[in-house]
């Protein structure tokens, strides 16, 4: 039998995944579609969609990085805690 502590730990691992998922594709979702739009309003051929796309990734890759660095130790307080305040 599974401990309660176990299935606790589990579903906010599963939790903190969905959200940075959720997090990246929204941010490349956004990026796509507004510079789309962009390039239907002014004309510009692909330049704006492929801006918007570089744009998501770098969003949604600082949005994983941040993320993720709060789930790691602190080096300067030397402790495996997670410090969120």
């Amino acid at each position: 039998m599974q401990d309660k502590g176990g299935f606790a730990k589990g579903m906010r691992a599963f939790a903190a995944g969905s959200a940075i998922t959720v997090q990246f594709a929204a941010s490349l979702v956004l990026g796509i579609l507004g510079g789309r739009y962009l390039d239907e309003l002014w004309g510009t051929g692909p330049w704006l969609l492929l801006l918007g796309l570089l744009l998501g990734l770098a969003a949604g890759t600082m949005g994983i990085y941040r993320a993720v660095s709060r789930f790691m130790p602190n080096k300067e307080s030397g402790g495996g805690e997670d410090d969120r305040s």
